[in-house]
């Protein structure tokens, strides 16, 4: 109820006084009338708590005294009881607007909670998803930026299982001190996942979202120097973030991007900041309208893909900047290397066309279904052959599993006969899945991922292109040791 039933309420409690005072009522009416004057006061106690008993006192003394005066009068022992309920009637009301008060505090208290996570003291998943519709609808109508950014702690699982669960729960409760003390007054720190927070920042440029991202790396960095369990770990944080409207244009595109972002963050050697960048971008140029619409076709196609099994799509993309970066090395056009970055994008496409159960198995896979997943090229051939317009697109991704020595598939040629796109792709391919946990095998480090690229050169791989990537590795950790 708000402030315009409250003064309806006295609209009708002073038409009932004026009928009282200045109209000659029977005894039995005047005693309906106060009965209903003395439950309406008490209902507007309840309901508008110091309000509303203000109300009530105010008309409970005022009947009260003409009430009294009419008993002195008329000297009727009935207009001194109804005196005495209203005097009454004041007490209970105070009570009932006490009473109502602690019941509403108690009830946002329980609402509180609810929106909390009782272990790290910050909002709630739910909470996190409620806000986030309220604070897209507001930049929407001010035409302002919201920035999130998702902060995941590195090597979580193994610190829990070594140290125990409540070392656990402490480092999840100080990492949650930490985002807290780096953020602004306005933004809002969620849990969103077993070790993962999600930060909505309102209001904000770019720069300041990236300024803050680094603020809680850096902190972060600094309280892990102080725990020596911790360091020894080497427990670190990744973060990824996103921006709306510039790069997002919904709230559900903000979520995926930013958590895209904190999972190539991961997937490159962890205790990194990544912002999320659109790979389709510019990737159309040169391309006809009736080529545009499929490329858009395929890119949604990718997104399927990627529903059945995540990997692929993030994979996709890493693929795509080492070969991008093994392409600029070896001194490709930048025509040729727009087309290698297509490449490397679709180059699992034709994985739609195996079952979910064979792209995620757990166990070794049988005879049969290698071989069905060993046709994945031709798929994805097939499925990107009418862009005709792009030269060599069709066999650099019909060949990106072929092996330098022969042995690979899906037509075992070797040496030179593969594309160099395709060889390119095979080094950033391998490397990419070396790196990331799959559900038959754990993920290598990078140093043993390094080691197996160098004890594969002419038998999996093309000597040059691995040089190649060695050194833009090199290169990377360089600048990496540098920041």
């Amino acid at each position: 109820m708000n402030k315009s039933s409250l003064f309806f309420i006295i609209i009708i409690l002073l038409i009932l006084d004026v009928c009282v005072t200045f109209f000659d009522l029977s005894l039995q009416v005047v005693i309906i009338i106060s009965n209903i004057e003395i439950i309406l006061l008490l209902f507007i106690s309840y309901k508008f708590l110091v309000k509303g008993f203000l109300v009530a006192l105010f008309f409970n003394i005022f009947n009260s005294i003409m009430m009294y005066l009419n008993y002195l009068v008329n000297d009727n022992l009935v207009l001194f009881q109804m005196a005495f309920f209203h005097a009454v009637s004041i007490l209970l009301s105070g009570l009932i607007c006490i009473l109502s008060k602690k019941q509403l505090n108690y009830v946002k208290t329980i609402e509180a909670n609810s929106y909390l996570d009782t272990l790290t003291e910050v909002f709630n998943h739910r909470y996190f998803l409620e806000r986030l519709d309220t604070e897209v609808s507001k930049a929407k109508r001010m035409n302002t930026v919201i920035g999130m950014i998702f902060v995941d702690i590195d090597n979580f699982k193994g610190f829990n299982e070594t140290y125990g669960h409540k070392s656990g729960d402490i480092l999840l409760y100080d990492t949650a001190q930490v985002i807290n003390a780096m953020v602004r007054n306005q933004d809002i720190v969620s849990r969103y996942g077993s070790d993962t927070f999600a930060i909505i920042l309102p209001q904000i440029s770019e720069a300041e979202i990236e300024n803050i991202a680094q603020n809680i790396h850096q902190e972060f960095k600094m309280y892990i120097e102080e725990l020596t369990d911790i360091r020894k770990h080497r427990v670190s944080i990744s973060l990824g973030y996103s921006v709306y409207p510039s790069i997002a244009s919904t709230k559900d595109e903000l979520i995926s991007q930013s958590d895209t972002a904190l999972y190539h963050a991961k997937q490159q050697g962890r205790n990194n900041i990544k912002i999320y960048h659109d790979v389709f971008i510019g990737i159309n140029q040169n391309l006809n309208t009736n080529e545009i619409q499929l490329f858009t076709s395929l890119k949604t196609l990718l997104g399927t893909i990627s529903a059945k099994d995540r990997y692929t799509l993030g994979h996709s993309e890493r693929v795509m900047e080492y070969a991008i970066g093994i392409g600029k090395n070896l001194g490709l056009s930048e025509e040729r290397i727009r087309i290698l970055k297509i490449a490397a994008l679709l180059h699992d496409i034709g994985k739609i066309e195996i079952p979910q159960n064979v792209l995620n198995k757990k166990e070794k896979l049988t005879t049969e279904e290698f071989a069905l997943i060993k046709k994945h090229p031709i798929y994805s051939a097939e499925i990107i052959k009418p862009l005709s317009n792009l030269d060599k697109l069709h066999d650099i991704v019909l060949h990106h599993h072929e092996r330098y020595d022969g042995k690979g598939y899906p037509t075992g040629i070797k040496g030179n006969e593969i594309p160099l796109e395709a060889r390119i792709l095979t080094v950033a391919d391998s490397f990419d899945a070396m790196l990331s946990d799959r559900p038959y095998r754990k993920s290598l480090s990078i140093d043993n991922a390094i080691i197996e690229l160098k004890q594969c050169i002419n038998t999996q791989f093309d000597e040059g292109v691995v040089q190649a990537f060695l050194r833009l590795l090199e290169r990377n950790k360089k600048e990496r040791e540098i920041k």
